[in-house]
């Protein structure tokens, strides 16, 4: 299988089969603009001996996100649903021992949900010395993950995430306001973040 040394995005480009999704930092909502990834060398990945049920921890995952920067749960839950699709859909494996369910406000994974609630919508902050235990070569890829969602805000992460056909697909038959412990399909993922890989949306 490949995997993709660089997915970041291009926010230069005019394409307009590309997301639209730019951040104002004025009042926190999207405004039209069109992004596509922009990737380089493609290598070999070898799946062989990764777990079925997750190569590492969430909180694995979460801890790293949170050594890079301080941020809210709402953001921290979105940038390891993205870490989990890309690893999906670029190496073919699932990066954490977890699922992400189609909630009012994004993906969720309900496990990350019951150790960080209690936060609200303050700021999460790493306050030990901690190495998270992953891979340089997985680094790698959690480093375009960053690089791609990190300067994006939660809500803004979030809106991004409801147009996203996995997300809409696992609350189809649900109100914008209704519960759902749906989980978002990887199958679903990888098909759909493949064709952003691909320049096919």
């Amino acid at each position: 299988m490949s995997q993709v040394e660089s997915f970041k995005y291009n926010y230069s480009s005019t394409t307009t089969a590309a997301i639209s999704f730019i951040e104002s930092t004025a009042n926190n909502t999207l405004v039209s603009g069109s992004v596509i990834p922009v990737f380089s060398q493609l290598v070999e990945v070898n799946t062989n001996n990764t777990p079925e049920n997750g190569k590492y921890s969430i909180f694995e995952i979460a801890n790293w996100f949170l050594l890079k920067a301080n941020m809210t749960h709402k953001k921290l839950q979105k940038l390891c649903y993205y870490a989990q699709a890309w690893f999906y859909t670029i190496k073919g494996f699932k990066l954490s021992n977890a699922d992400f369910q189609a909630w009012v406000h994004g993906p969720v994974c309900p496990v990350l949900y019951e150790r960080f609630k209690g936060f609200g919508y303050e700021t999460i902050k790493i306050k030990i010395n901690y190495k998270p235990h992953i891979s340089e070569e997985d680094i790698q890829l959690l480093e375009d993950v960053w690089d791609t969602y990190g300067d994006k805000t939660g809500n803004a992460l979030e809106a991004l995430s409801h147009r996203e056909i996995p997300w809409i697909e696992a609350r189809r038959g649900y109100s914008d306001t209704e519960r759902c412990s749906i989980v978002i399909s990887p199958e679903s993922m990888k098909r759909y973040y493949r064709s952003i890989y691909l320049g096919e949306q």
